[in-house]
């Protein structure tokens, strides 16, 4: 099964100029609008990010390889939610549910679940320190 990719009308926007005629006003709107973020480089298609970074966009298929990679690190993963999507975009890859996907994976991942932070429970108690000045005799 050949499933098109999230970003293919966008692609094929700006490879032909052509808008699928089966979008309403707005959706064509807001294809022209977007499609000002994006910049095709055969074969691939970048995302020009809000923070200046040009991101190769990914498909579907690759998006779990993505994260597991990143995940899995053997030099320092199993990160939180933030964490593991700014090493994921830091890798160069954007996709637009990004951060869903990897909250998703940080949920299911036993080793994450068992790393968790300090709770309330576990923090130790608050000792309060008397201060004595020299001269206050």
């Amino acid at each position: 099964m050949n499933v098109m990719p999230w970003f293919a009308d966008v692609a094929n926007f700006l490879v032909t100029g052509i808008i699928p005629c089966e979008l309403s006003s707005n959706q064509r709107k807001k294809l022209k609008r977007d499609s000002l973020e994006f910049y095709w480089d055969e074969p691939y298609l970048f995302n020009i990010c809000t923070d200046g970074v040009i991101r190769r966009c990914v498909p579907e298929e690759e998006k779990l390889s993505i994260l597991e990679a990143c995940h899995s690190f053997p030099y320092g993963g199993h990160h939180g939610r933030a964490r593991m999507a700014s090493k994921v975009l830091s890798c160069g890859f954007y996709w637009p549910t990004l951060f869903k996907d990897v909250g998703g994976l940080v949920k299911r991942c036993d080793e994450c679940q068992r790393a968790g932070g300090i709770s309330k429970k576990d923090e130790m108690p608050l000792n309060i320190i008397l201060e004595v000045d020299t001269f206050d005799v």
